[in-house]
């Protein structure tokens, strides 16, 4: 049964990638609309982590930018078609301006392995087809539930040129011999690590569960830092790149600052397109000293 859904699945992504960026887009906003109207699980998870993140707006500002969220989430899931379908060609014509390139040019000439870093902002998809064509570039993917389904992400995104690797032992050791081989190493930095694997660091002011896997990775191979993100612009005219450099902090040997330190970095990313990021993720689930999950004590669905 699962892999009749993975093939489902797989089907309707296919189907998307037949049709035009616009058509994703305006499709991706009645998704969005859809998880608008109702008390849906992204529209409460996404909730709950603007009132976390957001306190200084007023209620009328931050229900704007929840359903702001809500239709920019929609159009990333629905532009799964054409990141996934169309040729690589295609999908690098989408790419308009590539915002602080040279910081980027200067990092892959030196005589060192680069952790490129890749917040969930836009549309994340499109970087590693921008960064396939400048260098070998080995990113780390967390498998699908569905076996068939996720055999064939992998496959799709590495057509673009791409390799990935699991979330797994086999998989965190091919990242550290990149970075050692002095290859590009890209890596999502905001995703929830387990317990053992993280740290507390602040996050928008909130305490926030942060792998320290980058921070392990940088001490061990001496790499380079640098952040990137994808910004979606009005009216399917594609998408912007944009470079940030790492601080300082990042390259520190105490895990704490490093992780505060990336931390800072993501934020800096968010604060140019915020409704971009995925904030229907459960983020901040995992509380330090016991404290209560506050999706779970929100009644989230």
């Amino acid at each position: 049964m699962k892999n009749l859904v993975g093939y489902l699945m797989i089907g309707l992504i296919k189907t998307l990638g037949y049709i035009s960026l616009a058509g994703a887009q305006r499709l991706g906003r009645i998704v969005g609309r859809l998880m608008w109207m109702r008390r849906t699980r992204s529209r409460e998870v996404a909730r709950v982590n603007l009132d976390l993140c957001y306190p200084q707006l007023s209620d009328a500002e931050r229900t704007q930018l929840l359903r702001d969220t809500l239709f920019q989430n929609g159009m990333t899931g629905a532009e799964m078609g054409p990141m996934w379908g169309y040729e690589p060609d295609k999908i690098s014509g989408m790419i308009r301006q590539v915002h602080n390139e040279a910081l980027f040019d200067r990092l892959l000439a030196e005589d060192k392995g680069l952790l490129l870093m890749v917040p969930h902002l836009g549309n994340w998809e499109i970087i590693s087809t921008y960064a396939a064509r400048k260098c070998s570039i080995t990113a780390m993917y967390r498998p699908a539930k569905i076996r068939s389904f996720s055999d064939w992400m992998v496959r799709r995104r590495e057509a673009v040129g791409a390799k990935m690797v699991p979330t797994t032992g086999g998989g965190v050791k091919r990242l550290f011999t990149g970075l050692m081989d002095k290859e590009v190493i890209g890596f999502l930095p905001d995703q929830e690590p387990r317990k053992k694997n993280g740290i507390f660091a602040p996050f928008m002011g909130i305490p926030t569960l942060t792998p320290v896997l980058p921070h392990q990775m940088i001490q061990k191979t001496g790499c380079n830092v640098i952040f990137a993100f994808s910004e979606r612009l009005p009216d399917a005219q594609g998408f912007d790149i944009h470079f940030v450099a790492a601080e300082e902090g990042q390259y520190s040997t105490d895990p704490l600052e490093a992780a505060t330190a990336m931390n800072r970095a993501i934020e800096a990313c968010v604060s140019q397109c915020p409704a971009q990021y995925q904030w229907t993720y459960k983020r901040f689930k995992r509380r330090p000293d016991g404290a209560r999950n506050p999706y779970r004590a929100a009644g989230v669905p």
